[in-house]
């Protein structure tokens, strides 16, 4: 799958799809609330987002293959992130599982999964993304504003 190692063991060392969606639904609370990171789901259900990335993220781990969506690289080639909104959202991803109670092995293991799929969402600049059909515009969200920035 997109060159990532399975983690046969680690869907059911966390319980399944029932830890995941709660992951996820905590994770997802904290990307819709951010400032910048929401921007990015701008008329995209939350459910949507959270079904798929739970059945994507069970299938990197070895759960069931019920995933149907686009890979990583070309669900996000339309999209230009930065490094510092993946390490943004990374760290959130972590901070879901500390909230979650997931254990720090496990927790590990999650995070080095998400983490291998950098080089493949990251971008250089808005020159290297294009539309995922020809009318696609390419997304590029400025950094908010903040005090203190």
């Amino acid at each position: 799958m997109d060159d990532i190692a399975l983690d046969a063991s680690l869907f059911d060392a966390l319980g399944g799809h029932p830890t995941l969606q709660r992951v996820h639904k905590v994770f997802y609370d904290k990307l819709y609330a951010h400032p910048w990171l929401k921007q990015f789901f701008d008329g995209v259900p939350r459910t949507v987002i959270e079904g798929q990335q739970t059945d994507f993220m069970a299938q990197c781990m070895g759960g069931p293959e019920r995933y149907c969506g686009r890979l990583p690289a070309y669900a996000h080639q339309h999209m230009f992130i930065t490094a510092e909104l993946f390490e943004l959202r990374h760290a959130m991803l972590g901070a879901s599982l500390l909230e979650c109670d997931v254990p720090d092995a496990l927790r590990l293991r999650w995070l080095k999964i998400d983490y291998a799929f950098k080089r493949r969402l990251v971008k250089e600049s808005p020159a290297d993304c294009t539309g995922r059909y020809k009318s696609e515009a390419v997304v590029v969200i400025a950094k908010p504003w903040t005090p203190g920035s």
